[in-house]
């Protein structure tokens, strides 16, 4: 669970970092996702700025999954599974 929560934050945050085009701005999330595909004249040129974003939003996804693979780890080490001290200990009967 962890994993997937760094994950999606990771991408966000490597959207967020995405590269601007100069005198226009950030391309839209569409652009991004689909790899500049989608342009046609024009707005042909920005196709390499999709294409670094979409790499952006990649790189952000596996980093902070990588970074939740590790906080997901070290919590466990943390966790004492044997017992759980909301639960009443119970003993086996004697024979």
């Amino acid at each position: 669970m962890l994993i997937a929560i760094f994950a999606i934050l990771g991408g966000c945050v490597g959207y967020l970092l995405r590269p601007a085009i100069p005198f226009i701005g950030q391309l839209p999330f569409y652009d991004v996702i689909t790899d500049g595909q989608n342009l046609h004249g024009i707005e042909r040129l920005a196709q390499s700025y999709a294409q670094q974003s979409l790499e952006y939003l990649i790189a952000g996804v596996v980093i902070g999954g990588m970074i939740g693979l590790i906080a997901s780890y070290l919590y466990s080490l943390t966790k004492d599974h044997k017992y759980d001290d909301d639960k009443p200990h119970r003993t086996p009967p004697r024979p």
